[in-house]
């Protein structure tokens, strides 16, 4: 489904291989503490897997409103011990920032231009959805948010570049 989309990647931004015993430690630490729906979408699993950290051509988009945003880069998920630029950048710490203004139900993947966050929205049934989560109007305990799509692969069909 994901291999017919090209985001115009270079492969150089990547954040270095991916470490999916890190990713699914902290998703069932998650469903322990937060959400026990968090399940990271297989389709974004495999966009890890490809092109991990990476930061897209095309990157703008539009909210259900029709807000414009830019996708600065997507996070990551790098060992403990990873001491590279891009650890900053890694899913568990951008989380553990911001959770308190983000609630049980959204978990940021993507970094946006001005300190905005791509999130998946657990709150509903199935796949999560695709949200902007804004840092400038969420407070804790009320996060803000603008839809983007239904889920991950309905994500990357709206990517666009300039």
């Amino acid at each position: 489904m994901l291999d017919n989309i090209d985001l115009g990647y270079d492969p150089a931004g990547y954040a270095g291989p991916f470490d999916e015993a890190e990713m699914r430690a902290f998703e069932a630490w998650l469903q322990r503490c937060e959400n026990e729906r968090i399940k990271f979408d297989p389709d974004y699993v495999e966009h890890l897997r490809i092109h991990h950290g990476g930061s897209p051509k095309s990157r703008y988009f539009k909210t259900a409103t029709g807000t414009d945003h830019v996708v600065v880069r997507f996070l990551n998920f790098l060992p403990g011990s990873f001491k590279g630029p891009l650890a900053q950048y890694g899913v568990e710490g951008t989380w553990g920032l911001i959770d308190d203004r983000l609630g049980k139900n959204l978990i940021p993947f993507a970094e946006l231009f001005a300190g905005d966050m791509l999130c998946f929205d657990y709150s509903g049934e199935g796949r999560p959805s695709v949200v902007v989560w804004f840092h400038e109007r969420s407070r804790p305990g009320k996060p803000y948010t603008e839809k983007v799509a239904q889920d991950f692969p309905g994500l990357l069909a709206v990517l666009r570049p300039e």
